[in-house]
């Protein structure tokens, strides 16, 4: 049977000459203590001297203050109905140190303040990252930066300070233009405006910080022992501003073919970012990331297969998709082909990173952009672009530019698991597309 008792210690003492006290917890031939707010001195004591066996002395402390007593005696009430109500035989999977722990945390009110959302949330970054997530980190961080910045770049950030109203007051500070303070890679302060965000940035933040708290309940709450130590959920009240439809992000069948027609770049950065739009177009608007990460194994016999590195860990599929290679993109396959045998496209050894890739591309864009007269332009135009030519332009059915674009339809994904796929379909959506463009080879320009 677990029982308390309030205990003081001669031992204790501290340098200014009070006592902590605190409440001892024995359990299973254990006992532990759990700590107090409370210190006293020798004024708030009574001292005994308890002689033991072999003649040795013993001091011994009780507490005599009647308001502490009071204090304390009502917490240790507390521990009792907690184990008589919501432990009962359960108790008995919890040692000694579980058990102190657990009545600490739930005798105090709300949520538990001891726990730092910040360093919570950039641990559960590090290990999105470690496990090959570094995208789904990085939208996550930003976000969380966003938090410190408008708490006056305090880095410890207690969870029971998570409420409705400072997610009201963050959500009205990122509208606002902002200052913002960064360490460069030399250590060095670089400062930078931002201006407000729209209501689709918000979404997104506040999104990112609604999944940081889920999982730090999921981190910290124990539904199944009753051991919950975020109670409080302020995401209830507050309501995440909804994202408006985004503009599509589509080019007209002449701006596409002046891309193509591109003969004249001013910089080999600039005939990178065309020719690597042209292969994104090609393939059915496969995305940058996954012609970075392709392997030699991807492109064989004249297919280009590969696992979609932003949905590959949610599909029981892999994400998997096998796209034919057309005569008008051959030669990108060649010109970009790895010598080293180890990946299809050398973008690997000629940045070090996916992120520097893409930023090195959307930098030659500006160039390509401004020679076609297409403000704005990046390499998402060549996925939008390529889904809405196939359904406008050529007819295409919905369901077959779903499988080109290698997404999944929730409302018939049971049914897909049962129907072997056929990537003729993805062909016949590809060429069709490409008929209607009716592109020209690619040059042979030397790349970046």
């Amino acid at each position: 049977m677990a029982t308390f008792k309030i205990c003081v210690f001669d031992h204790q003492k501290r340098d200014d000459g009070k006592y902590p006290v605190s409440i001892r917890v024995y359990w299973k031939g254990q006992q532990v203590y759990i700590g107090t707010e409370f210190y006293v001195t020798l004024q708030q004591i009574n001292r005994k001297t308890l002689k033991l066996e072999g003649g040795k002395v013993k001091k011994v402390f009780e507490l005599k203050d009647t308001f502490i007593l009071n204090e304390l005696n009502a917490r240790i009430k507390a521990y009792e109905n907690l184990k008589s109500q919501r432990l009962g035989y359960s108790i008995e999977g919890y040692s000694a140190r579980e058990l102190a722990d657990y009545f600490a945390r739930e005798a105090a009110p709300g949520s538990d303040g001891s726990i730092d959302f910040v360093a919570f949330a950039r641990k559960h970054c590090d290990k999105l990252t470690t496990a090959g997530k570094k995208k789904t980190a990085s939208t996550l961080l930003t976000p969380l930066n966003a938090l410190t910045d408008y708490c006056n770049g305090r880095q410890k950030i207690a969870v029971t300070e998570i409420t409705t109203r400072l997610l009201r007051d963050f959500e009205a500070f990122l509208r606002q233009k902002r200052t913002l303070k960064r360490l460069n890679q030399f250590g060095r302060i670089v400062v930078t405006e931002r201006p407000g965000l729209s209501d689709a940035g918000v979404h997104d933040y506040m999104t990112a910080i609604r999944i940081l708290f889920n999982a730090a309940m999921d981190e910290y709450n124990d539904e199944d022992r009753d051991n919950i130590r975020i109670r409080h959920y302020p995401f209830r009240k507050y309501k995440i501003t909804k994202a408006k439809e985004p503009e599509k992000r589509v080019l007209t069948l002449e701006q596409i073919r002046a891309i193509f027609a591109l003969t004249t770049l001013p910089q080999p950065r600039a005939q990178l970012a065309r020719d690597v739009f042209i292969l994104s177009f090609c393939l059915a608007g496969t995305n940058l990331t996954d012609l970075y990460h392709a392997n030699a194994h991807c492109y064989h016999k004249g297919r280009f297969s590969y696992e979609r590195q932003k949905t590959k860990d949610r599909r029981q599929d892999r994400a998997y998709i096998s796209i034919k290679v057309f005569p008008e993109v051959e030669p990108l396959f060649d010109k970009y082909r790895d010598p080293t045998g180890r990946m299809t496209f050398r973008f690997s050894s000629m940045y070090a990173t996916h992120d520097y890739f893409q930023v090195a591309v959307n930098e030659g864009l500006v160039f390509v952009a401004d020679a076609c007269g297409i403000p704005g332009l990046t390499t998402y135009y060549a996925r939008f672009t390529f889904a809405t030519i196939a359904r406008n332009e050529c007819s295409v059915s919905v369901d077959d530019i779903s499988m080109a674009l290698n997404h999944v339809d929730q409302a018939l994904k049971i049914t897909d698991g049962y129907i072997k796929k056929d990537w003729s379909i993805v062909d016949k959506t590809v060429r069709a597309v490409l008929d209607k463009v009716s592109l020209p080879a690619p040059s042979e320009t030397s790349p970046a």
